[in-house]
């Protein structure tokens, strides 16, 4: 995997999770678009949409550093990839559309080319100035 490859992922899951956030924290307005449930709690919505915000922040920040953090790209990988897999359960539960899931698989797909670009990472956290 290339560097370019893994930085311009890194770049794009920004604006990515930025249309998460906003998905997120007005379902009611944006959330038809993937299917989700508007009639929950504030707080579990809000919950999530930072979380969303938070890593697509760090995914800005790591994309502009020299050296990729291997347990950085590892953690986005997972939780990548472990978010399309809930978003699975759920369009079975018929708890989202169709059009949720289907745009998970982008998530799916970041999430290997996070891990991929973890094994070419150093394996520690690497002191950067």
């Amino acid at each position: 995997m290339s560097d370019r490859v893994l930085r311009n992922t890194l770049y794009f899951t920004f604006f990515y999770n930025l249309m998460g956030f906003v998905t997120f924290i007005a379902p009611q307005r944006f959330g038809g678009v993937a299917g989700l449930p508007y009639d929950v709690p504030f707080l579990y919505n809000g919950f999530i949409a930072f979380n969303i915000l938070l890593f697509g922040i760090v995914g800005l920040w790591q994309a502009r550093q020299t050296v990729m953090n291997a347990p950085v790209l590892v953690i986005f990988g997972i939780s990548k990839i472990t978010f399309c897999g809930l978003m699975l359960v759920s369009w079975i539960g018929g708890d989202v559309a169709l059009p949720g899931f289907l745009m998970s698989l982008v998530d799916f797909a970041m999430g290997l080319i996070f891990l991929q670009g973890a094994r070419n990472a150093p394996s520690g956290l690497s002191r950067q100035n």
